[in-house]
């Protein structure tokens, strides 16, 4: 896959898209914007940042302009527990379970294929745009509260939103979110690679000097969606999803999505 560049003055605008449908079973789903509830499953999904003071969460804002990252986002972090790094911009996000039945989550993330290094031989260093996996009380949630792959792959598919290519990371909390309760990060934030430079004008990649570049000048988004499933009856997140759903299923186009399914 192409390694191209976003650029420095980029606004990002993290936003989710709108997804509806009814089901056999309890199920609902959610984007940061809106809440579908049907049945005895409602969630919300919230998104959060720290204030300007570093003291306390508030509620995320949009058009973040990204700037490449002076330190290492997974250095010191700060007694939020998130990084203290130069331009590390915060999309801290959650799934709160405001429904009267215990749950089965799945939270999705997508980020614009052509700032990601992809499936194939994934290496995280070489992506262009990189997110943070969540943490709890300063450690990470990967592979603890939130299960990134299975049988030592991805959770992974590609799709197209607003005639974009998107690489989308999804990923099943470990345990039925009980109702009332509000699982551990799903991710705490994204930052742009410390190799992006200008040179003559243009942006440019260190790492990759011969890409074209000039195509991500504009905004970008990365969506967020989460879905429930009524947890009564199921062994497990993917077979209640999977059951909910239908197998291989695209929040972001309510619909089935086999063919670019890892």
């Amino acid at each position: 896959m192409k390694k191209k560049i976003l650029s420095i003055a980029l606004v990002v605008a993290m936003v989710a898209i709108l997804a509806a449908g009814s089901f056999a079973y309890f199920t609902d789903k959610d984007s940061a914007d809106n809440t579908f509830t049907a049945g005895g499953v409602k969630i919300d999904l919230i998104e959060q940042q720290r204030n300007a003071a570093g003291t306390k969460l508030e509620p995320f804002e949009q058009d973040k302009v990204l700037m490449p990252i002076v330190g290492s986002a997974q250095g010191e972090k700060d007694k939020l527990g998130q990084p203290v790094a130069k331009n590390y911009v915060d999309k801290i996000v959650t799934v709160k379970n405001n429904g009267k039945s215990d749950a089965y989550v799945r939270a999705y993330f997508a980020i614009p294929a052509a700032l990601d290094d992809g499936y194939e031989n994934y290496n995280a260093g070489a992506n262009i745009l990189h997110f943070n996996f969540g943490n709890a009380n300063g450690a990470t949630t990967y592979g603890n509260q939130w299960n990134w792959m299975h049988n030592g792959k991805w959770n992974y598919f590609e799709t197209t939103i607003d005639s974009v290519a998107y690489n989308v990371y999804y990923a099943d909390y470990h345990t039925t979110l009980e109702a009332g309760a509000t699982t551990e990060q799903f991710i705490s934030g994204v930052y742009l690679d410390k190799n992006v430079d200008m040179k003559d004008g243009q942006y440019i990649d260190t790492r990759f000097p011969g890409a074209d570049l000039s195509i991500l000048n504009g905004t970008v988004k990365c969506p967020v969606f989460a879905v429930a499933v009524q947890a009564d009856g199921f062994a497990s997140v993917d077979e209640a999803v999977t059951a909910a759903f239908g197998n291989h299923y695209d929040p972001f186009n309510n619909a089935t999505n086999a063919a670019n399914w890892q």
